[in-house]
């Protein structure tokens, strides 16, 4: 009696073993159908799409569909996703029943940079060099005038990139803070390679020099538009200048 149910016990975990190599060999000749794409970004504005993503495949020979799972190269898919230039990283590439399954994380762009010879180029929050894109909208700072850029794809601002790192600085600073970043979309540098911010509320531009004391600065500005700006005729001041320590310069405007 024993050896009878030590036989069945025996031919089921041999049953079972054999299902679920079956299992996997079928599985493998599926074709896949479909594919699921998950795109994390930290604002509402995406610089890549899911018809993107599978386009970036498509563009570089990559074929998933109507392919079985074994033909399918993830690894390649993966490699290939690294390279683009708005993907931070690849986060998983696998198959799930017949759909090809993609997630990645975009790189959280914080200024858009115009040249005065016209080029223009991102930096993401880390300092991060990025190729320009239409998709920028105005979730982002713009930043123009005479900057230098010596960058290549996907390297990161130093202290040797002197002005935009100013730049980069003062955007981020001014990001960090929703009154800040309400008010201060737009900077512009000069040719004496100073700051200007342009405030997004009346026509006043701001002198802020360079990144020293920058978040005094702007806490200075903060007091000058909470306390001071509700209560002044919307034409006095022609410009505002904060690159001297613990004071604004006013400039009124020419009658």
């Amino acid at each position: 009696m024993k050896i009878i149910k030590f036989l069945v016990s025996a031919l089921l975990t041999l049953g079972v073993i054999v299902l679920v190599i079956w299992s996997v060999i079928k599985a493998k000749e599926q074709k896949c159908t479909d594919a699921f794409v998950t795109i994390r970004t930290q604002k509402e504005m995406q610089l890549l799409s899911k018809s993107d993503i599978l386009n970036i495949l498509k563009r570089n020979h990559v074929e998933w569909e109507g392919k079985t799972i074994k033909e399918i190269g993830l690894s390649n898919i993966h490699k290939v996703l690294a390279d683009e230039n708005y993907i931070k990283s690849v986060d998983k590439v696998h198959i799930l029943g017949t759909k090809l399954q993609i997630e990645v994380t975009l790189y959280d762009v914080l200024l858009e940079i115009n040249r005065a010879n016209g080029d223009k180029f991102l930096l993401d929050a880390n300092g991060i060099y990025l190729p320009y894109s239409p998709k920028v909208k105005n979730d982002v700072i713009i930043a123009s005038g005479y900057i230098p850029n010596t960058f290549q794809n996907k390297e990161r601002i130093t202290f040797e990139h002197t002005e935009l790192y100013e730049i980069f600085t003062v955007a981020t600073l001014i990001h960090a803070d929703p009154f800040y970043n309400a008010l201060f979309r737009k900077m512009y540098v000069n040719e004496k390679l100073e700051i200007v911010l342009t405030p997004s509320v009346g026509d006043v531009p701001v002198l802020f020099g360079t990144m020293q004391d920058a978040e005094h600065k702007l806490k200075v500005l903060r007091r000058m538009y909470e306390d001071v700006m509700p209560y002044t005729p919307e034409n006095k001041f022609a410009q505002l200048d904060v690159r001297y320590k613990n004071r604004i310069v006013a400039t009124k405007t020419k009658s």
